[in-house]
């Protein structure tokens, strides 16, 4: 697809070294005999806004067959849910359905927490200072702590992160 390009205002910042900022106020390239400079502000082309012009017959329809930002929110979902789960969803789907039915996706499910995990969780993290960065020595402290209030350590992470600016 070939494109045509128009260079529009300068962009030129006359007072660099002065440590500020001003331009010369050329509105259009316009191009001179010698080649790439500007007759009206004698700056190179590369100094002046390039638009790019594309005719209304090289714009094809079939680059873009989604319908909505939403739409291709969906299908990217879709692509993450493993092998396992599609498999499961068929089984339980007996009955002929359209592929826009099939492509419904649901939402992810937000972890909640009992009163007695968040109360455990907010001591723990204030030992440990309400960061895990550079607490490697105390990996396997923190794994044995997430088993015993049941939640992965992903979640405390995420949980710990979260929820600092509260409590600490």
């Amino acid at each position: 697809m070939q494109s045509s390009c128009v260079y529009r205002e300068c962009m030129r910042n006359h007072a660099a070294k002065l440590g500020s900022y001003a331009i010369d106020g050329c509105r259009e390239f316009s191009q001179s005999a010698t080649g790439d400079l500007c007759v009206a502000c004698g700056c190179h082309r590369s100094y002046h806004r390039r638009v790019d012009v594309i005719s209304s017959t090289q714009i094809t329809h079939a680059r873009f067959p989604f319908t909505s930002l939403r739409r291709v929110k969906q299908l990217a979902r879709l692509k993450w849910k493993t092998a396992e789960e599609r498999n499961e969803e068929e089984e339980e789907d007996t009955e002929e359905t359209s592929t826009e039915e099939k492509m419904t996706v649901q939402r992810r499910r937000k972890s909640k927490f009992t009163a007695e995990q968040r109360e455990a969780m907010k001591e723990y993290a204030a030992k440990l200072g309400w960061t895990l960065k550079d607490k490697r020595a105390l990996r396997e402290e923190i794994r044995v702590f997430c088993e015993g209030i049941g939640v992965s350590r992903y979640l405390f992470k995420t949980w710990v992160n979260n929820n600092k600016k509260f409590y600490h």
